[in-house]
């Protein structure tokens, strides 16, 4: 079973404060034709305007990392937008005048600004044709949202509007989205809109994924009533929901495994709400209608007796995907990080070891800018990779924070203390002062996640993936749904699947031969949910999450030379945009890192594309 994804609204592209979701909700009801999908990205808090560094060094202060955010948010809204071909308008509401510093296009398109909810009517009436307006009450605005959508009206703020029934007829698919009071939680209804599918909007305000996380290990590990205690935190803002006669539901969630709970009873998917949830399904519609680059890494360092790695890359070489087999000896470090971002395919999978890592516990102190002094507990797992070519070799440093002042880390009583935002940028520039260490102890790391490799262990710390495309992404490791699968979508991926708990190698890959024998003619989605027949009655039964959407797919090519030319030409391009990079940048270490990338993707056309590489010159 396939399905097309919504068609992309050129018309209009949207960038919104992502803590205007009332606003956003408005502006929606403006601008829908029920065409597709608009574009629409949230631009996260920033503590201070962008300014122009020294270009010999950068500044670091207390508002790096958000300005580091707020950068790289500028980079993906603008080539996003790049890639569509433009847009006829670009609406950009509720920004503050420290996000519109950082935006640099805003010159380049049709720009309407539109500073709150009184302006809305004033610069989007009768921008796309209405059939009327529906009052209501500021409080109910995302509410009446798809309901608004679905009639083709408009929403209009009055606090003494009537409540009205906003019921609509069953459609086979279910979107459920946790109200965050952000951008991103109308956006999810505005995807629900462009696929014709129902919106359940729930209030999780109670939940915490960290608390979450820390149920299900000690489901795992066996403890008493742990599954009900699982169940009994989520399954009462679901219960009221019908599943029955769908053909699929989606979570728009902050990190809460619906499928575990819920027993795969139908195919469900998950879209992050806390980890650019924008960029996520703007990546997924887009990728699967636009760009595809018919290739696949196939990592494994041959860790078990029987794994599934052999049948995967024959099952992707008859489908005439370019295979890249990182295995047995080549599944080093230096390989898997390389390839991780550099090289240009559709799909990862991974056969390895996974789960928890050994570490350190760390108490430190350290002293903030106004003077006082913070207790800090936190988690170091350190990990490296050789460079088997010149003497600079990769070294990855990952700190988890457990405590700060004596709270625990994301509980309630953290949040309650309503710490200064700076207080956490100073204290992660601080970290690993072994001067002001207190004590530490080794313990297995809870919540860190690593991809076993020949050499070391791999925490995926990456800045870049797929030479810039959004591959899909298979961890068949132990315990990979969060913390290692955050760093593969924060950074671009649209489809991940992971495993909830430390998985028994034989139902690992039963499932993943499962899951590839369906995977051309069915869904991500579907060929996953027919896979979990595989671990029914075992311990492993729901094991498996997916991050992603519906109808995201893998495709076949026509042929083994058009995949390979495809690749080719997606390094040929690659290697032209980091030379212009280069030339661009003075930053010397900046400059290092990018002449290495651009020696190592020389490296790769020299040795797997010899023959299209000569063609290329010849022709050139």
């Amino acid at each position: 079973m396939k399905f097309d994804p919504p068609e992309i609204v050129k018309k209009f592209v949207c960038i919104f404060n992502r803590e205007e979701a009332a606003l956003a909700a408005l502006v929606f009801s403006y601008i829908d034709q029920s065409a597709g999908y608009i574009p629409t990205f949230e631009f996260p808090f920033v503590s201070s305007e962008d300014f122009k560094s020294d270009p010999d060094k950068e500044i670091r202060d207390e508002h790096q990392l958000s300005r580091s955010r707020a950068r790289k948010f500028n980079v993906n809204v603008g080539n996003a937008i790049r890639r569509l071909g433009g847009c006829e308008y670009l609406i950009v509401a509720g920004l503050t005048d420290k996000q519109l510093s950082y935006l640099t296009f805003l010159n380049d398109y049709n720009t309407i600004y539109i500073d709150g909810k009184d302006n809305v009517d004033v610069f989007l009436n009768g921008i796309v044709p209405k059939k009327g307006c529906l009052p209501c009450k500021e409080s109910k605005l995302i509410e009446n949202l798809h309901y608004a959508l679905n009639q083709n009206l408009y929403l209009s703020i009055d606090d003494e509007a009537e409540s009205v029934s906003t019921s609509i007829s069953n459609s086979s698919g279910l979107i459920v989205i946790e109200q965050n009071n952000k951008v991103s939680s109308v956006f999810g209804i505005l995807y629900a809109h462009s696929i014709g599918a129902e919106v359940e909007l729930i209030n999780t305000e109670g939940l915490n994924h960290y608390q979450i996380k820390d149920l299900i290990e000690n489901w795992k590990n066996n403890e008493p009533n742990s599954f009900n205690n699982l169940s009994a935190a989520i399954y009462p803002y679901i219960e009221h929901i019908n599943f029955n006669e769908r053909e699929f539901a989606t979570f728009f969630t902050d990190g809460i495994p619906y499928s575990l709970i819920l027993k795969n009873i139908l195919p469900i998917s998950h879209v992050h709400l806390r980890i650019n949830p924008d960029l996520f399904v703007f990546n997924s519609i887009y990728y699967e209608s636009y760009s595809e680059t018919y290739s696949a890494i196939v990592f494994s360092p041959k860790a078990f007796d029987d794994e599934e790695t052999e049948f995967v890359v024959e099952r992707l070489v008859e489908n005439h995907l370019l295979v890249k087999p990182l295995v047995d000896k080549e599944a080093t470090y230096f390989n898997l990080d390389n390839h991780i971002q550099h090289y240009p395919y559709s799909l990862l999978h991974v056969c390895s070891h996974g789960g928890e890592v050994e570490g350190k516990r760390i108490t430190e102190k350290f002293i903030d800018s106004t003077g006082d002094e913070h207790i800090v507990v936190y988690d170091e797992v350190f990990s490296f990779g050789l460079n088997p070519f010149q003497d600079s070799h990769a070294v990855a440093t990952k700190r988890l924070p457990r405590e700060f002042d004596g709270l625990s880390w994301g509980s309630t009583e953290f949040k309650g203390a309503s710490f200064p935002n700076y207080i956490f940028s100073e204290m992660f520039q601080s970290l690993g002062d072994t001067e002001n260490q207190i004590h530490s102890i080794k313990v297995n790391v809870p919540g860190s996640c690593h991809i076993k490799c020949v050499d070391s262990i791999y925490q995926a710390m990456f800045n870049y993936l797929a030479a810039a495309h959004s591959p899909i992404i298979f961890n068949n490791t132990c315990w990979s749904w969060s913390d290692i699968a955050d760093s593969f979508i924060g950074v671009g991926a649209r489809g991940y699947i992971g495993t909830l708990w430390n998985i028994d190698n034989t139902v690992a890959t039963k499932s993943a031969k499962a899951f590839y024998n369906n995977i051309f003619e069915k869904t991500v989605l579907f060929s996953l949910h027919e896979a979990l027949d595989v671990s029914k009655n075992t311990r492993d039964e729901n094991i498996y999450i997916f991050w992603g959407l519906h109808f995201t797919s893998i495709v076949p090519c026509i042929s083994q030379d058009a995949s390979r030319l495809v690749v080719f030409m997606k390094l040929m391009d690659s290697i032209q945009s980091w030379k212009t990079k280069l030339e661009e940048t003075i930053i010397p270490e900046h400059k290092k890192t990018i002449t290495e990338i651009i020696d190592w993707l020389s490296r790769v056309i020299a040795l797997d594309f010899k023959k299209e590489a000569i063609k290329y010159l010849y022709n050139k």
